[in-house]
């Protein structure tokens, strides 16, 4: 054991919690829109679900794990301050969720988060990462920069610290190299995996499925029966949902009876009924083979299919209500083209 018990706890916590915000903040770089779903569905304040915001976050993770390693004295202590209170903030709506009782994936790690359901363990982990930044600011008034105490530091006590590290970081990534690996419980999921490679433009429909309120399964490519779809993605726990799916009516009766708009989604459909009853009508489930096959990354999207004359991704991702809006304005000045020029 290291001679100093109180150097390896005070050199493992600060190296723990840099550790964390920097996998954190670098597994969700690029992904504003995905965060920005996230930060929905945990309910954080509307005022703060901005794209900015989004794509601020993994910089300021990654910021502060930077500090941690990099700076001494009061400045480690400082950022372990702010470490520990970003952590209790994300906590604290980590609790909002299991006490509203409903079904959120944290988006802790980005990609590497799927299927990251916000359980009573979710906010376990907060508490040791609180309690592991709070030991790192009590203790490092007076130390060195991390960097250098591993350089100064006696032999014995780097090892033991580094080990310990070694061991957490092997934990943390195989636990979330495993969620990613695992099969979806999503029904369609499970009986057509998704392609390694996202469709794109002018991509033949992924051989991917949905299933019917009445337990059907259908093929992407034959969910509108012949004619073109609009596919909404949407999910109960989504808040920035509510204003997509108010407007679905809406949107059906502008792009009329020759394109159908049909909804996915990896939502219950009592919960999906109960929250969003809009959507319902509309609704098809277990979504994510979907979502994957598509490239679809965050929510509310929605994309163009063509039918079974022309059975390929007939548009781009359209991200949120005004994208959305904008696609199915194109979809009816189409319409009303080709209308023109059979006329003519």
């Amino acid at each position: 054991m290291p001679a100093n018990p109180v150097e390896f706890i005070s050199m493992f916590s600060t190296g723990f919690v840099a550790f964390v915000l920097l996998f954190s903040g670098a597994t969700k770089l690029g992904r504003a829109a995905r965060t920005l779903d996230s930060m929905g569905a945990l309910g954080v304040p509307a005022f703060a679900q901005r794209r900015w915001i989004a794509a601020a976050v993994p910089l300021w993770e990654i910021g502060l794990g930077l500090a941690l390693l990099l700076t001494s004295g009061w400045l480690r202590a400082a950022s372990a301050a702010l470490a520990l209170g970003t952590f209790a903030v994300f906590t604290v709506f980590l609790i909002g969720v299991l006490r509203r009782g409903e079904e959120v994936d944290c988006g802790c790690f980005g990609p590497l988060s799927a299927d990251d359901r916000v359980t009573g363990w979710t906010v376990a982990r907060n508490v040791v990462l609180i309690i592991a930044s709070t030991i790192a600011a009590v203790t490092a008034a007076s130390r060195p920069a991390l960097v250098v105490e591993l350089f100064t530091a006696e032999a014995t006590l780097v090892l033991f610290t580094a080990l310990a590290w070694t061991l957490v970081a092997l934990a943390v990534v195989t636990a979330a190299l495993v969620r990613l690996r695992r099969p979806s419980e999503d029904p369609a999921a499970s009986a057509s995996a998704a392609p390694t490679i996202a469709a794109g433009v002018g991509d033949p429909l992924p051989a991917a499925e949905l299933v019917s309120g009445d337990g059907v399964t259908l093929p992407l490519n034959v969910l509108g029966a012949g004619a073109p779809v609009l596919l909404v993605f949407l999910s109960a726990e989504c808040g920035k949902c509510a204003a997509v799916a108010k407007r679905l009516p809406e949107w059906q009766e502008q792009i009329g009876s020759s394109v159908l708009l049909r909804v996915a989604t990896s939502s219950r459909p009592d919960f999906l009924a109960s929250k969003y009853p809009e959507a319902a009508p509309f609704a098809y489930y277990g979504a994510r083979a979907a979502k994957n096959a598509l490239g679809i990354e965050g929510i509310p999207s929605a994309v163009l299919l063509g039918g079974l004359q022309h059975p390929f991704v007939a548009s781009p991702v359209a991200h949120r209500e005004d994208e959305i809006d904008a696609l199915v304005r194109g979809i009816v000045e189409a319409q009303a083209q080709a209308s023109a020029d059979a006329a003519g």
